[in-house]
């Protein structure tokens, strides 16, 4: 299943720390996962849809920093998310990040999300069914090959796909 959220690895040697957190909640009756469109301005992953998460500061563990950002990014507060676990470390070359993502359940969500409008344009939920369909996820006709995942006029892709993908398998034998 997942590693424990203080036993999940290391980062790579020489890699920007990061760390984000696929935030599970119920809300009509679905499991949702927020996602944020970070601001087309920002130098890192410009435009992108991403999980919440950001930079481990020194001092703080991965895990300190998923739910910092969490809270900065989206507003959950503090002590909020209830960890599940963590997934396989990805390495992001184009921007340098080791990234760790973390699986947590958010119990109470208050909705809807608050963004910090200084990193990001919005929050999109999107559906946990939608995300673990293998139909759903599309490949690009670009001469380089990458899936991406259209939803409400947004495009989860690129870093990102690769952790939902990395962590899917995992997802659905806890749904079993």
């Amino acid at each position: 299943m997942f590693r424990p959220i203080d036993a999940w690895g290391e980062f790579r040697n020489g890699a920007r720390p990061a760390a984000v957190v696929f935030v599970l909640y119920r809300h009509g009756g679905r499991w949702m996962v927020p996602f944020v469109r970070r601001r087309a301005d920002l130098r890192d992953h410009p435009g992108q849809v991403a999980l919440p998460g950001g930079g481990v500061q020194p001092g703080e563990s991965a895990w300190e920093a998923a739910q910092r950002e969490v809270h900065e990014e989206i507003g959950v507060r503090l002590g909020g998310l209830a960890p599940l676990g963590a997934g396989d470390p990805i390495y992001a070359s184009v921007s340098n990040f080791s990234v760790v993502p973390f699986v947590a359940h958010l119990p109470d969500p208050v909705l809807p999300f608050v963004h910090d409008e200084r990193e990001l344009d919005g929050v999109l939920a999107i559906p946990l069914d939608h995300l673990l369909d293998d139909s759903a996820w599309l490949e690009s006709d670009a001469p380089w090959r990458f899936r991406y995942l259209a939803h409400e006029e947004s495009v989860v892709w690129g870093l990102t796909e690769r952790i939902v993908a990395g962590l899917a398998p995992k997802l659905r034998q806890a749904l079993e």
